[in-house]
């Protein structure tokens, strides 16, 4: 599926606003700097070709940075090794030479520049042969003038200096905008020599594409696809190394019926979004790639990647929180936030979550919906994170999976399985898997509140996500916002008397304690609270009377009202759910107490 999308995907990108269309055998390509060559061929200048786009910072306010502007040229390589392309961007075959301590030097320890410059040299004289037209002459008069070992202190190359690493190049003719690949005589014998090597090919193996439906020629390998901050050489989706993954006699990608159109368009696809930030982010282990069926996606993607990660700005809380109470009072995805902000609704929306390895990207899962539909969802899993009414600041995905993992782990990655089976719940709006619920608890019952890290252990994402997952899990809002007077349950009344007895101790003692029945007894009474109840009522006797008469009055009547609802038992084990209904039970419980002081 995501193959077919992707292909899709392209189909509607390569109408232009303009109405071009990309033609076969091109691709747009990042350009940072233009080459300005002489008539006769003579380097110029190079001179930056940049555009200024504006966004937000995490605080909301306007910033603008420069980024590289695209041109559509012949498609690039794809092979390893020292392989030249037809006119080159890359500057180390351009110029032969590496940067290297703030100076240029044609020299390195594989002779890479050298060879790269040669094999840039023949590839492009050999291409130029015939054809006379200005921009052709210029650019070959360059490439047979052009020696490395010569040009270290060219003053052109010297005031770029450092920024020639990671930069691409393009070409300019003369003093006018005369850019090299849109020369006629360029394109036309590229495509006529684009279109010979598909005929080249017609004795090799046809079958009809399992995503185009159209009889051509199947592709034997598959271009990589570049992740940011994964291996540089890239890895492959569609990938059959082994024999092990060979089937009716087909070895390689021939398994795959991918043809090679297809597989040029869904691999050049899926660079462009990953070299797009508005289009993915990494989250844990996994990285996630988005977009909308249609030729202008931006405000769909925007709108999209505010609900992942913890960097987003006060105006995107701002508007999630808005949609969060339209919500709760009955409204959908059809609010005025939303329709001054999306236009289609009722586009088709992609989600893929990926984890690449060094040779093979692994598909994690897949959703495609509706946009209106999905962001309904996603609003509801945010109303149904809430446990506090008075905090209504967004939980994002990014803020799920740092609450997953230690706080003092520096390298902790939340599974992606797990991350999978919570984005896919939140999608679809289905219950939430038990591993989140199991994760949660585990954390809040075995890290510790720290004098510079307080609020770990049980924060208000901790227990929204505990509520939420029980709320799902048995299809009613057995957990409310605030305290329940109502709720009888057990395990939640245990939690609620435990936060009674851990306020009555720092009531008693002033609040100036090294550790408190929190830190010692907790965990096991949230899981066996018969072995650690009736201990710690004693104790909170003897931390009552220390209290001012008023204030015995008032614990003693919050207890007692506790005590009857249990009917004088405590259960010997709670089951995860129940821990997860006692972890709530004493937040909300802690919430009442400490919000009743300061209305006091």
């Amino acid at each position: 599926m995501l193959i077919k999308a992707l292909c899709d995907y392209a189909d509607k990108q390569a109408a232009k606003p303009d109405g071009k269309k990309i033609p076969d055998g091109f691709a747009e390509q990042d350009i940072h700097y233009r080459i300005v060559l002489s008539e006769d061929g003579e380097l110029k200048d190079i001179i930056p070709f940049k555009e200024t786009v504006t966004f937000k910072d995490k605080k909301g306010n306007d910033k603008t940075k420069e980024i590289p502007r695209k041109a559509v040229i012949p498609l690039r390589t794809q092979k390893p090794g020292i392989d030249s392309n037809y006119i080159e961007h890359r500057p180390l075959y351009i110029f032969g030479l590496n940067y290297d301590k703030d100076s240029f030097s044609p020299d390195d320890n594989t002779n890479k520049a050298r060879k790269s410059h040669a094999a840039f040299v023949e590839h492009e004289l050999e291409f130029l042969e015939g054809l006379d037209s200005p921009a052709c002459t210029a650019y070959r008069r360059f490439v047979e003038k052009w020696q490395p070992e010569n040009q270290c202190e060219n003053a052109v190359l010297k005031e770029l200096g450092k920024d020639i690493k990671g930069a691409y190049f393009g070409f300019s003719i003369g003093e006018e905008v005369n850019y090299l690949e849109s020369d006629p005589q360029i394109i036309a014998k590229y495509q006529k020599r684009f279109f010979e090597k598909n005929e080249e090919k017609a004795d090799e193996v046809k079958a009809v594409c399992g995503i185009l439906g159209e009889k051509d020629i199947t592709a034997r390998l598959h271009d990589k696809i570049k992740f940011p901050g994964g291996q540089s050489s890239g890895c492959q989706l569609v990938c059959m190394n082994d024999t092990a993954f060979e089937s009716y006699g087909k070895t390689q990608s021939y398994n795959s019926s991918v043809s090679e159109m297809a597989m040029k368009k869904y691999t050049a696809t899926f660079n462009e979004l990953l070299a797009d930030k508005s289009h993915y982010c990494v989250l844990g282990e996994m990285v996630l790639v988005w977009f909308a069926m249609k030729n202008n996606d931006s405000a769909e993607s925007s709108f999209f990647s505010k609900f992942l990660m913890n960097n987003s700005d006060k105006e995107s809380d701002l508007m999630i929180s808005t949609m969060m109470r339209y919500a709760r009072d009955g409204y959908t995805a059809d609010s005025e936030v939303i329709d001054k902000l999306i236009t289609d609704k009722k586009v088709t929306f992609y989600i893929a979550g990926l984890t690449p390895n060094a040779s093979r990207i692994c598909q994690k899962f897949v959703y495609k919906g509706n946009f209106g539909d999905m962001l309904d969802n996603l609003i509801k899993h945010q109303c149904d994170l809430m446990i506090n009414e008075s905090n209504t600041r967004p939980v994002y995905f990014g803020g799920i999976a740092r609450e997953l993992k230690s706080p003092k782990s520096t390298d902790d990655k939340v599974p992606a399985p797990l991350m999978t089976a919570i984005m896919l719940a939140a999608l679809n709006n289905t219950r939430y898997p038990d591993a989140l619920l199991s994760t949660v608890i585990r954390r809040v019952k075995t890290d510790s509140d720290e004098e510079n890290n307080r609020y770990i252990k049980l924060n208000n994402i901790r227990a929204g996500i505990i509520k939420a997952c029980l709320n799902r899990k048995y299809n009613k809002e057995e957990i409310t916002m605030a305290w329940n007077e109502e709720n009888r349950n057990p395990a939640y009344l245990c939690g609620g008397l435990f936060a009674l007895y851990e306020k009555i101790q720092q009531d008693s003692s002033g609040g100036n304690l090294n550790r408190t029945i929190k830190d010692a007894y907790f965990a096991s009474a949230c899981s066996r609270p018969a072995s650690v109840f009736p201990k710690l009522a004693k104790l909170a006797q003897n931390h009552i009377r220390k209290l001012s008469e008023g204030s015995e009055v008032y614990y003693n009547k919050l207890l007692g009202a506790v005590m009857n609802k249990l009917d004088g038992a405590f259960p010997a084990t709670l089951s995860l759910d129940d821990q997860g209904r006692f972890i709530v039970g004493y937040y909300q419980m802690n919430q009442k107490l400490y919000k009743s002081n300061k209305s006091e």
